[in-house]
């Protein structure tokens, strides 16, 4: 969707029409292959106890144009990515992302204390980049 709305914002207003209709056939199609996975109670709880575990972010902030994430931001993100592994690891799913040396820190406390998680399995974390290839 990102894609879609960044092509938008670069052409000449008027000549919208066919990305926007190619945006609404992809959205109509994306609805019968794609499912959203709900952030329920079990999600939230595990999430509250990697968080506890694991309060630090383990990448530095990001820069852009000049301007350093503020550690708020940063925490914000680490918070995020967390809730996010732990949907995938409730539902059983793998971990496709840009950065999964992000989530390595999780995935190593994952194994390394295995009994403070029963009936979560390992955090599959698989890169982007290696789909790509």
């Amino acid at each position: 969707m990102r894609g879609y709305w960044t092509l938008l914002r670069s052409i000449i207003p008027g000549e919208d029409r066919p990305i926007e209709l190619a945006m609404h056939e992809y959205l109509r199609h994306l609805r019968y292959q794609c499912a959203v996975l709900n952030f329920d109670v079990e999600c939230a709880v595990l999430s509250g106890a990697l968080m506890a575990l694991c309060p630090n972010p383990p990448s530095p902030p990001r820069r852009a144009h000049r301007r350093s994430e503020s550690r708020q931001d940063r925490l914000s993100r680490w918070r995020f990515d967390i809730m996010v592994a732990a949907t995938a690891l409730v539902n059983g799913l793998p971990l496709i992302h840009n950065n999964p040396q992000d989530f390595e820190p999780l995935r190593a406390m994952i194994e390394r204390l295995p009994e403070r998680f029963p009936g979560v399995g390992p955090l599959n974390l698989i890169s982007v980049k290696r789909l790509a290839a």
